[in-house]
Parts: C-alpha cells; structure tokens; sequence
C-alpha cells in the first residue's frame, strides 16, 4: 500500500501545478482575447472615422399652416450628405410650415419658405415653362424628370415661303423638371391617374428664350431628342442654322435660254424673197 502510494505520488504533484497554473491564467485573463483581421480592423477604424450627418424629419402627416414641434419631429442620420434638406443643427421647432408634410419626408428648406418646389429646381437666369406634348413629341413617352432634351422645332412654311418648310434646333440641353405634372415617378395609382390628364412636360428655359419656344410652338411643330449621357457635360447652346425642305432635294439647274436673234420679217422682191431678223 505504501509503495503504491508513493507511486502515485509524482502524478498528483503534476496535476496539481496544472491546477495552479489554470487558475493563475484565468486570473490573469478573465475573457479569452478575439483575433481580428487586418480588413475588419479597417472597416471598423473607416467606419468609427466617417462622418455623420443629421437630418430632421417629419414624423406625422403636417398640412400648411402647422406649427413644427419636437413631437412631429425626429433626427435621422445619414453617411452622406442629402441635398436640400435642413439639418439638425438648425432651429425648426415652432416655425410654420408652408406646404403639407408626410410621415418620414425629409424637411427642406422648401417646407418653411413660401412657393413650392419647383422655384428651388431652377437655375438662375432660368424659367420654368410648361409645352403641351404627346407621346411623340417626348420620345414615345420615355422622357422622365432629370433628364436632358433639345428642343428641335419644325415650321411649315420657311422664310413665308408656304412650299419651303424648315426645321432646326431651337435650343439644346434643356433640362427636364417635370412630366406630366410631377417632379418624379408616380407612387400610387391616384397619381398615376392625376398624370394621365396632364400632357405637359415642364423645361428650364434661359428666360431670354421663352418667347422663341412658345413662337415655334404656335407656329411649328415641337420635338424632344434625349441627349445621351456622354453628351450632358456639354454647355447648353441654342439655336442651331434651319434646314429647308428644298435644301433635302436640290433641284437641277434650269436650262439656258439663248436670246432670240430678233423678230423675224420676211423681204419680197419682186418674185424672191428672203427673211431677215429685225431688233
């Protein structure tokens, strides 16, 4: 029994340190250390440095007139900045509102100053300017808001000339603010059916040039071409030289006439005679 135990002595000894040790490393070290890769590491460093930014927003349905509190309001942040809106830095609270507001609708500058959206989507020097278009003139109905048209005019008469028409760009790189009445693609079928009465597409006109396009309008027949996308840093230009009916089919030069010698007067002399041309 003694030899036994004296055998068995070495074994205990060891476990026992083993012991020790554990308990020494947990001490020490409470919660086992995660390893993260490089990438995560930069993610989350990207991510910890990138800006925020903080937007109001609009919490319940608001109609003119309604006075902002901190109750319609919320913040909302956003990794990049939003164009036209107002940010939460701003004082809101307890100004009036001066279009109607929905749940979740950003709050623009748009919504506290009088007029609608439309005069904020406007160059200076420009003009919103409402034609009257079917689904021929804007390109078989495929033109939306946003996008870039040249306005291309033909009359039937050019020059007075009532069988010499012509035709020409009247102007170019003309923006798109709105198709059939809205600013952007139709949500519900309320408005869809609001845009199916509407047959206007509404452009930025150079306020210069709104006399030219409701002439050609009343006169003429007009045209929007797309422009492609390689084509939209272009300056927008204006009228290109008309081109004529008669100049599609040039007709060949008339013959040359040669000048008469004279009138012709016949001579009798007794049983002759002879003609003769006079001036």
């Amino acid at each position: 029994m003694g030899s036994r135990l004296l055998y068995m002595l070495p074994a205990l000894v060891v476990a026992l340190v083993a012991l020790i040790l554990a308990v020494v490393g947990l001490s020490r070290d409470p919660s086992p250390s995660l390893k993260v890769a490089p990438e995560d590491k930069d993610r989350v460093t990207q991510e910890q440095q990138a800006p925020t930014f903080r937007y109001w927003v609009v919490t319940e349905n608001l109609a003119i007139g309604d006075v902002l509190d901190e109750e319609s309001l919320a913040v909302v942040s956003s990794p990049a900045p939003i164009a036209n809106v107002l940010t939460a830095d701003e004082e809101v609270v307890g100004k009036e509102l001066r279009q109607f507001a929905r749940p979740g609708e950003l709050l623009s500058r748009n919504h506290l100053e009088p007029g609608g959206t439309l005069p904020g989507t406007l160059p200076a020097g420009y003009r919103a300017l409402a034609v009257a278009v079917d689904d021929v003139v804007m390109a078989g109905g495929l033109v939306t808001p946003g996008d870039l048209v040249d306005v291309v005019v033909a009359f039937r008469k050019g020059d007075g000339e009532r069988d010499n028409p012509a035709a020409m760009v009247l102007l170019s790189n003309v923006q798109v603010l709105a198709v059939k009445g809205a600013m952007a693609e139709a949500q519900s079928n309320q408005d869809q059916e609001r845009q199916r009465r509407n047959n206007t597409v509404v452009l930025a006109v150079p306020s210069d040039k709104m006399p030219a396009v409701l002439l050609a309008e009343e006169q003429g027949a007009l045209r929007l071409a797309v422009v492609a996308s390689e084509d939209k840093s272009v300056a927008a230009g204006g009228r290109s030289k008309p081109v004529y009916y008669r100049d599609l089919f040039p007709s060949k030069a008339p013959p040359v006439r040669r000048a008469a010698p004279g009138q012709r007067v016949e001579v009798y002399e007794g049983s002759d005679s002879r003609s003769t041309y006079v001036r």
